[in-house]
């Protein structure tokens, strides 16, 4: 545990309420992360003074061991006056942190690395409601592992899992299993007298291949354009449904490779690909797929160098052949319809998309080491 010590006499007494703060310990980059109110006097802030430049809220912002983060109550009425309640450094020097959620009770802040590694999320929990840092302790994000049947979110963090279903009350996801066993293994994708297969490259690298009738039946490349690096686009997510053979592409982007975002079917009759690219897509993996009567749904994310990166969801109408998105914050690896609504597994939790937005949820550890869901604000 990091060591948190008193603000007194590090926060100058300058802070506004145009959300800028002065340098802490001669930072040159301060910016506040969240700012709400916890009655009728004090607002409650958690800012973030850098030595790297810091997008505002809600972008996510570098807090390294070299960076101060600060919590501190801000008189409502004249911004002037504050009361400090705790400053520290970052947990490692390749955290960009970004605020989970923040209440007069708990605030999380989340910690990616360049390369989008995960770290520790970092919890502070207040006393009489955001007067007083009670205690502070980290604990591992959980990433949508597997969807099961039900439907059920296994997620997992190292070494330990739980299982997450839908409350047909509410809507929204909850805890059904806080010690839920290992997955059990993919059955292999066969569709008449097909199957889903692995060939190697002239790497050695293994990419999904189609098999059947004695016949090897690769995806077909997108046309290279002049001077562009070289295609290695593969069958990604996929579906059975309606007799077809339902997959998104994804492919590498990066380092000499590329590929053109979309998604099609294979057909068992005619033992061929139909193939659907979007203009929307072109620059996208498919995450994940659900294809439905009247449309399909995608998740879109960027695979490179520097990692993997979310493009949102993308709902394909089949009558129409136009699309609609929705902004994520993280990669969705799969997607399910439950109770009429749709729902998305990600890489750090769980979404619900809900009219023109997804609510998204984050799996959330008590001081005592009870889990739950809770909702990002």
């Amino acid at each position: 545990m990091m060591r948190w010590l008193s603000l007194a006499g590090l926060w100058l007494l300058n802070f506004t309420a145009a959300q800028e703060l002065p340098p802490v310990s001669g930072l040159p980059h301060p910016v506040v992360l969240r700012r709400i109110p916890v009655d009728e006097r004090w607002n409650l802030v958690a800012a973030l003074s850098s030595s790297h430049p810091c997008e505002p809220a809600p972008l996510p912002c570098w807090w390294t061991t070299k960076d101060r983060l600060g919590i501190l109550l801000e008189d409502r009425i004249d911004p002037r006056k504050l009361r400090p309640l705790a400053i520290g450094p970052g947990p490692n020097d390749d955290c960009s942190t970004r605020v989970e959620r923040f209440t007069p009770d708990e605030l999380v802040l989340s910690c990616t690395s360049e390369k989008w590694a995960t770290y520790d999320n970092q919890k502070f929990i207040f006393d009489e409601r955001g007067h007083k840092l009670a205690n502070h302790f980290a604990y591992a994000p959980f990433a949508a592992e597997r969807l099961l049947a039900g439907p059920e979110f296994l997620m997992k963090a190292g070494a330990g899992r739980l299982a997450v279903a839908i409350d047909s009350a509410n809507g929204d996801p909850r805890v059904t299993k806080a010690d839920a066993p290992p997955p059990p293994a993919p059955s292999e994708a066969a569709f008449g007298r097909f199957r889903l297969s692995k060939e190697k490259n002239r790497y050695g690298e293994e990419f999904p291949v189609i098999v059947g009738d004695g016949k090897v039946y690769r995806l077909p490349q997108s046309e290279l354009q002049p001077d562009t690096a070289e295609m290695n686009e593969q069958i990604g997510p996929h579906q059975l449904a309606d007799g077809f053979f339902w997959f998104g592409k994804t492919f590498y982007n990066g380092e000499g490779a590329t590929g053109a975002g979309g998604f099609g079917y294979f057909d068992p009759e005619t033992a061929s690909f139909h193939l659907f690219h979007p203009a929307e897509m072109t620059a996208w993996s498919v995450s994940a797929i659900l294809v439905e009567p009247d449309c399909i749904w995608l998740g879109l994310e960027h695979r490179g160098e520097y990692g993997n990166y979310p493009g949102g969801l993308v709902r394909w109408d089949r009558n129409r052949q136009t699309l609609r998105k929705w902004e994520l914050a993280s990669v969705a690896t799969s997607i399910v319809r439950a109770d009429d609504g749709i729902y998305l597994g990600l890489t750090d939790g769980i979404a619900a998309l809900r009219g023109d937005r997804a609510v998204s949820f984050f799996v959330d550890r008590s001081a005592a080491g009870q889990y739950r869901m809770a909702a990002r604000n």
